[in-house]
């Protein structure tokens, strides 16, 4: 999904959580993009905002849509991903 009204457009996807490394995101995240946000989503009901893991992850370099993280294994929960676009 897009979001456009600010300076630059913002980008969101809800994907699927997994084990430390790399994860698909839809859309169109690049080298350049910024990531503002990576959150830990965890099934409920309703669901909840487990964590703020934005610390942890980065935009794969080199691999268009794709982020990696570093620490935290997400399997069977979900990520919300938010970046902004480079210009």
């Amino acid at each position: 999904m897009i979001i456009t009204g600010l300076s630059v457009p913002i980008e969101t996807a809800l994907i699927h959580g997994g084990p430390i490394g790399a994860h698909a995101v839809p859309g169109n995240i690049v080298d350049g993009d910024t990531l503002l946000a990576v959150l830990h989503i965890e099934e409920g009901t309703p669901p909840d905002v487990a964590a703020d893991l934005t610390a942890e992850f980065t935009i794969t370099a080199n691999k268009g849509g794709s982020i990696t993280n570093t620490t935290t294994d997400t399997t069977g929960d979900f990520l919300l991903v938010v970046w902004a676009k480079a210009e």
